[in-house]
């Protein structure tokens, strides 16, 4: 009995540990079938931020100005499904909207390996299916997390404040450490 109580406990214990994936484990997956779980309840994108089951996501600019190319709409995915018709993509209209995150989970395929995909809902409008590294570079979400964009603005700010003494070089270059890896 004291022997099944500890496995129990033990397979508990590491179930709630693995609910945490990060792009860098998901990148370096060398076997992504037998590393990585099909469900996690968060993701430390490669914007440095955590995503959680129970956040919002505001929707961006369509990559392509007219429709997102890596967000899609499970109602369009049903659509293609039952009817064989075209993939319709979300349109612009979509742009500032917030999704609730509901599933965060790791999608694989041969040909592009293991990807972190996102399934979230906004009230009214049904759910959607977010490649979210994809549309987080393309700016087709907004990242919490740091952009290149918002570094190098605090990276600037920083050097003006050593410029005006404000700041020390020992701090400006903690600063520029720190900022340094989101820049691209």
């Amino acid at each position: 009995m004291k022997r099944i109580f500890l496995l129990l406990m033990v397979a508990i214990a590491t179930t709630a540990a693995a609910q945490k994936v990060t792009y860098d484990e998901v990148e370096n997956a060398t076997n992504p079938k037998k590393q990585l779980l099909k469900e996690y309840q968060e993701y430390v994108a490669s914007d440095g931020h955590t995503y959680k089951v129970g956040d919002k996501l505001t929707f961006g600019v369509p990559y392509s100005g007219k429709t997102y190319a890596y967000i899609t709409s499970e109602l369009s995915m049903a659509n293609y499904a039952l009817n064989g018709g075209a993939m319709l993509g979300v349109n612009a209209q979509m742009g500032g909207r917030d999704m609730v995150i509901k599933k965060i989970s790791i999608q694989r395929s041969k040909q592009m390996g293991a990807m972190v995909s996102i399934r979230g809902y906004i009230s009214g409008m049904g759910g959607f299916l977010i490649q979210i590294e994809n549309a987080l570079n393309s700016g087709e979400i907004v990242s919490l997390g740091m952009t290149s964009d918002k570094a190098l603005a605090e990276l600037k700010n920083a050097k003006d404040k050593l410029e005006l003494e404000v700041i020390t070089q020992q701090e400006f270059d903690s600063i520029k450490a720190l900022l340094k890896p989101y820049i691209k």
